[in-house]
């Protein structure tokens, strides 16, 4: 056996020994309780200053208490000389998880081919599946942690069993890089995209569900839908897309990488039939980790993007999505701080946090620019987290480069998406920890600029 061979045999066995380590998965009950008993036995990383500072109060009274986020923020080691506000591409990753990540990556980079078994073998891969299944909601069996949205979405809309003259229902407002999957199915297997294009803003949920329901035909398969746009911070009302799609026999795939970490519901009580996004948003994870969720019964029909190897009937069948070959699983185990903090505050506190700095925002913008424009509605339910806004005659690439360039505030402009040439806003992201102080700091350098 030549040393080239060798290597390729030795391979093949670390991944066969991989599926059969992780059937472990399968003989641990899959009874939600046990699933938070477990998660609770994990890595104790927790903050239990913060849930003993946050207990007793309301979501929305504790959003108003700066003192409560400035503490949160603390468990961060942030740049002292930005302002940053572009969180919606990715959060930071707490000061644990980072010191992890390095100790990490040093005794992986010491003896790796004996400390990737140890990684992948070790009872962390069991407790890091219970852990990202309790932040969506379902069962640690039917989850497939991949390194991000695009490579857990791309599995289903490539993957997908579709034949010339199948429909695809999507958006204008999808992310970039669904809508650039599908163009290339299209230009495969000759599939048919019915691209709708959302208003902006839109009146209502009940307007953006009627504009699904009209682009869904008999002939449609499979429907993309972004929980929350990146481009626009549009909610949109899955449920109700999903129960249309669902009449004519279509399946549909939902991409949560906005809003992953700030719902509360069950991932499967959304109707979707998949579901993907990425652990460094706000779940606060490390880059290079994502979630793929799909309802058991489509799993098998679902063609993995790596071919895995052959995996033992007691195996978890997701597992399949898992399979890339060596890749740095030194980043898994860093993800127990980030998920650890992301339960002792929750996502209905989260959420209510981002919802206020968001109205704050908007009410400070409307005083001092009275017309600035508005991407998405003010009523409940429209928005969370994300404020896009255009103001006239300004170039938003233009106001994006001075506010980093001379106020060291850092945001993202969304112009210039050939895609979606009526979007040219200023897309600002706060964090939960992001100070009032810190917003005031924005709008008078806008004012400033525009001035």
């Amino acid at each position: 056996m030549t040393i080239s061979e060798d290597k390729m045999l030795n391979r093949r066995q670390f991944a066969l020994r991989a599926a059969s380590t992780l059937g472990a998965l399968a003989a641990i009950p899959a009874v939600f309780s046990d699933q938070l008993a477990a998660a609770s036995k994990l890595e104790n990383w927790i903050d239990l200053d913060l849930e003993r500072l946050g207990a007793g109060a309301s979501p929305e009274l504790l959003a108003k208490d700066e003192r409560f986020w400035a503490r949160v923020r603390t468990s961060y080691v942030l740049n002292p000389s930005v302002i940053n506000l572009d969180h919606g591409w990715t959060n930071p990753t707490p000061r644990a998880a980072v010191d992890e990540l390095v100790h990490g990556a040093r005794r992986l980079e010491a003896l790796p081919a004996e400390e990737l078994a140890n990684i992948f073998f070790g009872e962390g891969n069991l407790k890091l599946h219970t852990a990202f299944a309790h932040a969506l909601g379902v069962p640690m069996t039917e989850i497939a942690l991949v390194r991000n949205a695009t490579e857990a979405l791309d599995t289903v809309l490539l993957g997908f069993p579709l034949k010339d003259g199948d429909e695809i229902v999507c958006s204008a407002h999808d992310y970039f890089a669904m809508l650039d999957a599908l163009d290339q199915r299209r230009a495969r297997d000759g599939v048919v995209l019915r691209m709708i294009r959302p208003p902006i803003p839109a009146p209502s949920l009940s307007a953006l569900a009627e504009l699904y329901e009209a682009a869904i035909t008999p002939r449609t398969r499979l429907v993309l839908v972004t929980h929350v746009s990146n481009l626009t911070g549009q909610l949109y009302p899955i449920q109700r897309i999903c129960a249309a799609a669902h009449k004519v026999g279509a399946e549909v795939v939902l991409d949560g990488a906005q809003a992953l970490g700030l719902h509360v519901e069950s991932i499967s009580d959304l109707g979707c039939d998949y579901y993907g996004a990425s652990g460094h948003k706000w779940l606060g994870t490390p880059v290079g980790i994502g979630i793929l969720w799909m309802r058991p019964e489509h799993v098998k029909k679902i063609w993995p993007m790596v071919p895995p190897p052959p995996i033992s009937p007691e195996v978890p069948a997701m597992v399949r999505f898992e399979w890339i070959g060596t890749s740095p699983d030194y980043i898994l185990p860093a993800a127990f701080p980030a998920l650890n903090l992301h339960r002792s505050l929750g996502p209905a506190k989260k959420a209510a946090r981002l919802t206020y700095l968001a109205s704050y925002l908007r009410k400070r913008l409307q005083a001092d620019l009275p017309d600035a424009r508005f991407y998405a509605g003010t009523d409940a339910g429209m928005s969370i987290g994300i404020t896009t806004f255009e103001l006239p005659a300004v170039s938003s690439d233009d106001l994006q480069k001075e506010l980093r360039e001379r106020y060291l505030i850092l945001t993202q402009s969304m112009a210039g998406n050939e895609r979606t040439p009526e979007i040219r806003g200023l897309r600002v992201t706060p964090n939960v920890f992001t100070s009032l102080a810190e917003l005031d700091r924005l709008v008078a350098a806008v004012k400033a600029i525009v001035r």
